[in-house]
């Protein structure tokens, strides 16, 4: 860097506001206290037990995640085994620093202190923040570093220091490392550059140069990806059958994004503006592309409304700064103090509220909109109950067939909770559900297999096995359907076709919890 350009670079800093340090720092200090506290109050979800016997099976890649997630519940298993509030400090630390990432996104666009602390706890107070905070997930550390890579961008619109783009690298690396959607981010913002600049971004060999160190840190996956038929494409199709079962699809998302953002969409709303109408947010509206790309691919795709989620920090950002340039009348103060307090009543509420006690449940759950809502108010349950049969189900077998004895389930959750939680003593468990399919099959010695799986699993286990019947039934009226509702051990011996002919006709990538 010559010394004119360092002196520029100077400049542009000393332009900014100063961080608002102290209102900020007492945000996130207030939010890591309060989700720390409440990190254990949900039992755990299905997909973080999943994490963690995927953890015991690192690879390069996995049906339907990168090895981040895998890798991190494995450490955190290490460090402290069982532990449900280790386990999703990973997702806190995304939370707060999502947090973070807004404040010093609002004073990147000139906010000053009222529109960084806004922004603050505009973040803190949405409803996905603290979706995001409550378990160990791909989206909770997906979001957060696709705000850290816009907070890149937009710094470095405005000192054009080539070191944020090696930083934006290491960021889109690590995120293809948890899901493959960066591309359609990096789409979208490369379309808003080459529509309304800075065109010179496209042309700096730092963004080349990073876009092939990405790629290259991607292809163990992809290589893996191949290896196993691109299974996480035919992903695309399952998502997609989930949310029209469970939030009625793209007629669904209005609502979805409605649930993600809370009262703060109106600013991420005003975010979108005044990208677009407000002069100082000028140079900045290639953001606005991104979003339009981002929320199209949600839509064509029919996929999770939480792709979205990564965009809010800047967009609250934006809103933000157009609120504290802008001279409100009594009545608009007045309604915007209401929607900030109403805002942070809802945050509280679901912070100190949720979960509710499985106690209060007095209907059973028939529908996949229904366990939706159950897990979101209820948490989980049922998994004690599924250990504890399927292994009184284990010792009645006799001592010479345990040793040719496993066990398959129907769902990856079912085996990820007898894996993780089940007997020591219990046989080599197997599913050929989803992302467990791929850590193995059982084998041509293996004669006797414990079935976990619901009813309607019977036609299809006596078209794989001789002899088929029914060892124990978990049918809690109240239950959770898949693990203590609508699940039967079924003992099934004399696999008719070889393992190696029968896995791959048993593999499925829908979660079916038997409703």
């Amino acid at each position: 860097m010559t010394t004119s350009a360092a002196t520029r670079h100077a400049e542009l800093r000393n332009t900014l506001p100063p961080f608002a340090l102290r209102p900020v720092a007492a945000i996130t200090g207030l939010v890591s206290v309060v989700l720390v506290a409440r990190a254990d109050r949900y039992d755990y979800f299905g997909d973080e037990l999943y994490f963690l016997s995927a953890g015991a099976r690192l690879a390069f890649g996995y049906v339907d995640q990168g090895p981040l997630l895998p890798l991190l519940a494995r450490c955190v298993d290490w460090i402290a085994p069982g532990s449900l509030v280790a386990l999703r400090i990973p997702s806190i630390v995304a939370a707060v620093l999502a947090i973070v990432t807004a404040a010093a996104s609002a004073r990147e666009f000139g906010g000053g202190r009222i529109a960084q602390v806004l922004a603050a706890l505009a973040y803190a107070c949405c409803p996905f923040a603290i979706t995001q905070s409550a378990t160990l997930s791909t989206f909770a550390l997906d979001a957060t570093l696709v705000a850290v890579l816009i907070w890149l961008i937009v710094r470095w619109i405005r000192i054009r220091d080539d070191r944020l783009l090696i930083a934006a690298t290491v960021v889109v690396a690590l995120d293809l490392q948890v899901k493959l959607l960066a591309p359609v981010l990096g789409a979208g913002i490369a379309i808003g550059v080459m529509i309304f600049g800075p065109r010179d971004l496209l042309r700096r060999p730092a963004l080349w140069f990073g876009a092939a160190f990405s790629l290259a840190t991607v292809l163990p996956g992809l290589g893996w990806q191949a290896r196993h038929g691109w299974p996480q494409l035919a992903m695309g199709a399952t998502i997609r059958a989930e949310q029209q079962a469970a939030t009625g699809g793209i007629a669904g998302l209005p609502m979805q994004l409605a649930m993600l953002t809370g009262i703060g969409g109106f600013l991420a709303v005003v975010g979108i503006w005044a990208l677009v109408r407000h002069s100082a947010l000028r140079p900045y509206r290639f953001i606005v592309v991104a979003v339009v790309v981002q929320s199209g691919f949600v839509l064509v795709t029919g996929t999770r409304a939480y792709y979205v989620a990564g965009l809010l920090p800047v967009l609250f950002a934006a809103g933000a700064v157009w609120a504290q340039a802008r001279e409100f009348s009594r009545w608009e103060k007045a309604t915007g103090i209401t929607m900030a307090a109403l805002a942070a009543t809802i945050a509280v509420a679901m912070v100190f509220l949720l979960p509710v006690s499985s106690g209060a449940l007095d209907r059973p759950t028939n529908t996949q909109s229904e366990l939706s809502t159950r897990m979101r108010v209820f948490g989980s349950s049922g998994w004690s109950e599924l250990t504890a049969s399927v292994d009184a189900a284990y010792r009645t077998i006799d001592l010479g067939a345990r040793a040719h004895t496993v066990i398959v389930t129907q769902t990856y959750w079912a085996a990820s909770v007898l894996d993780r939680l089940g007997s020591p003593d219990l046989p080599p468990i197997y599913s050929p559900n989803r992302g467990f399919a791929y850590f193995g099959k059982p084998s041509e010695t293996d004669t006797t297999v414990l079935y976990v799986a619901a009813d309607a699993a019977e036609p299809l286990l006596r078209q794989t096995f001789w002899d088929v019947r029914p060892l124990k039934r978990l049918d809690d009226r109240l239950g959770f359907p898949g693990i203590n509702r609508n699940i039967v051990i079924w003992r099934c011996d004399r696999s008719i076709r070889p393992w190696a002919e029968t896995w791959p006709h048993l593999i499925t990538n829908v979660l079916d919890p038997g409703i």
